[in-house]
């Protein structure tokens, strides 16, 4: 396997990337990867088709439905020329197999330049000198992690942002649900503009720029550099990041469910006196206590700003996490391997949960039996129609990942997170997203929700996943 990484690259013409993705493929076979190919030249047109949200669900290699979908999406699609030559790839994200990423450039025709930020390496191969991996440290505790999934492809005429919920890795790609963001082409400023210049209405260059620098890693100065130079005037949403500390005053606004709330109380708009739940969705459950400490007092309120400023009543509170059923129908359980964790011991603590729990449930996407790694929060109307809002996230339902706030010491966050939020002000100049199966009578896309409507609860022998299943 070693020598694969010092495999001499030359992709120079179209006979050239053909030679190089036909070795790839046979590499794969003797290395026993899942070979999972889409075809080549073909991702621009896709994506100029998934406007205006460019939100993209991983293909399930098991659930042939989701092959042709037009929201389905392989790694090597994310790299396919049509999207511009590759000269260079950050890459942060909590798990890397080296290798695996490797062949998935020689897959598309591109460069393998790289340099990947991780909070765990799959294998310790002899890297190529052309790829850099450095593990991310400061994590606060035990707790703590590095668990953001962002890439910055750069091209010779600009970049483009990704923003994920799966790792580097081949599990991650092959049978399960994950969600990515995909920015359109940003291309690079006239050298005599500042760095501020080019910002999107919604201020992502600039929060894409503090995220960066908070890893203090001269690996970045570079990546940072790309980004200042960038036009994101095209980008229609907001960066949601966590980053560890811990944040007094107006820095607080910047991170977590702060930076949610701070971001909602401006844009978001429900119709007077709507009862439209909070749902939330992750892979991932965290400590909370009693309900009304973290859950109620930090996450649920947080998630119900809006732009009206009167009394708010609670919102109901509705969590998609696969029942232990679910699991045992998933294709994840036919090799006992789990992207889901959650404690028998926290669960013990925490058994008021049940009541607001509701099963992974996603056939109209053929994603049923694909267990959920994608983690999504929002407001859904009653009739299963419309939503104010959407989040796509690195960031489980946890104190580590959104943060909590912490009498006489600030608003303290243990984790490295990265989402999207989608505003539909920024995205198609309405007050709601239409979702489900028909359209609401305008022009306006349907938003592609990951989990089928209406949601559908815990049945009375059902039990959440917890980790002593497996």
């Amino acid at each position: 396997m070693e020598n694969l990484m010092h495999t001499d690259q030359v992709f120079d013409s179209a006979m050239s990337r053909k030679e190089v993705r036909k070795m790839a493929i046979q590499k794969m076979e003797q290395i026993d990867y899942t070979i999972m190919t889409a075809k080549t030249g073909k991702f621009a047109k896709k994506y100029a088709s998934s406007a205006p949200y460019h939100l993209f669900f991983t293909r399930v290699e098991n659930s042939k439905e989701t092959h042709n979908q037009r929201f389905s999406i392989t790694f090597s699609e994310i790299l396919d020329r049509s999207l511009g030559e590759i000269v260079n790839s950050l890459h942060l994200t909590f798990m890397v197999d080296a290798i695996w990423l490797y062949l998935q450039y020689l897959l598309a025709g591109q460069r393998t330049d790289m340099t990947i930020l991780c909070k765990h390496r799959k294998y310790h191969e002899e890297l190529n000198e052309n790829v850099t991996i450095i593990k991310v440290e400061g994590q606060r505790d035990q707790f703590s992690s590095h668990h953001a999934n962002i890439m910055i492809l750069q091209y010779k005429n600009g970049i483009r942002v990704i923003v994920s919920t799966a790792g580097l890795h081949p599990v991650d790609w092959e049978n399960r649900t994950q969600g990515l963001w995909i920015s359109p082409h940003l291309p690079y400023l006239p050298e005599s503009a500042k760095p501020s210049d080019g910002e999107s209405p919604t201020g992502f260059k600039k929060d894409l720029e503090r995220y960066l620098n908070k890893y203090e890693q001269p690996a970045l100065t570079q990546w940072i550099r790309a980004v200042q130079m960038a036009d994101f005037s095209d980008v229609n949403v907001f960066l949601v990041a966590s980053v560890p500390g811990i944040y007094k005053a107006d820095e607080a606004d910047f991170w977590g469910y702060r930076k949610l709330a701070h971001v909602l109380s401006r844009y978001a708009t429900l119709p007077r006196g709507a009862q439209w739940p909070i749902v939330a969705q992750s892979s991932g459950v965290g400590c909370f206590g009693l309900f009304e400490n973290w859950l109620l007092k930090d996450i649920i309120w947080n998630m119900s700003e809006e732009t009206s400023k009167g009394l708010k009543n609670q919102p109901r509170f509705q969590f998609i996490y696969p029942s232990i059923e679910n699991y045992k129908q998933s294709f994840d359980s036919e090799r006992l391997i789990t992207p889901l964790t959650y404690s028998a011991e926290t669960h013990s603590k925490q058994q008021w949960l049940e009541s607001h729990l509701y099963q992974w449930k996603a056939k109209r996407t053929g994603r049923d039996r694909a267990m959920p790694n994608i983690k999504s929060y929002t407001r859904i109307s009653p009739d299963s129609k419309s939503i104010p809002w959407f989040v796509l996230t690195s960031a489980n339902l946890s104190k580590a990942a959104w943060g909590t706030t912490k009498q006489y010491k600030g608003y303290s966050i243990g984790n490295y997170e990265a989402g999207v939020i989608f505003i539909p002000k920024f995205i198609t100049g309405t007050t709601t997203f239409p979702v489900g199966e028909e359209k609401d009578g305008t022009d306006v896309p349907v938003f592609p929700i990951p989990y089928d409507l209406p949601l559908t609860r815990y049945g009375s022998n059902d039990s959440p996943f917890v980790d002593k299943f497996v």
